[in-house]
């Protein structure tokens, strides 16, 4: 019996033992709020990096609109049948018309014309030097954004018969 006793209580003193050298519930529960803690920043973190990468994506998104919106706004195409060109000068003399109009198919607008206006009888007549045409007003308004940009060239829309 003293044996049986003996073996129970080094049993029970070596449970205790072993359950003495665990974490205490304190020490479990300080463990789990880490890791809670820990998961939390983790989602933190993926969720700024993916609102990072949104804003990243709406910015080149921006940009490429913007740049496709400029492109889109700088384009024309000459028509033999438009209704619309840019005057670019007017002169008394033809001579002087047709010397810019030269200077002006120089720069590789080939399409520019010189058209007479006024009545010769009284003397009244100019020669307007003008550029393109083109199908629509927009572009027109297109070709003279380019001609004031590039040559510094003040002008307007003239729209042909």
């Amino acid at each position: 019996m003293k044996t049986i006793l003996t073996f129970l209580g080094t049993a029970i003193f070596a449970i205790t033992l072993i359950a003495g050298c665990g974490p205490s519930e304190e020490e479990l529960q300080q463990q789990q709020l880490e890791r809670q803690q820990a998961e939390r920043d983790s989602l933190e973190r993926v969720y700024e990096a993916q609102m990072e990468q949104m804003v990243q994506d709406s910015i080149a998104q921006v940009r490429q609109d913007s740049i496709a919106e400029a492109e889109r706004q700088n384009q024309f195409e000459f028509s033999d049948s438009g209704n619309f060109a840019v005057q670019v000068q007017s002169w008394r003399s033809k001579e002087k018309a047709d010397q810019e109009l030269s200077e002006w198919k120089d720069r590789g607008f080939d399409n520019a014309f010189v058209v007479q206006y006024g009545d010769e009888e009284t003397g009244d007549v100019w020669y307007r030097v003008r550029i393109g045409r083109v199908e629509t007003e927009d572009m027109a308004k297109n070709l003279q954004d380019k001609l004031a940009d590039e040559y510094d060239a003040q002008s307007w829309i003239s729209r042909l018969n």
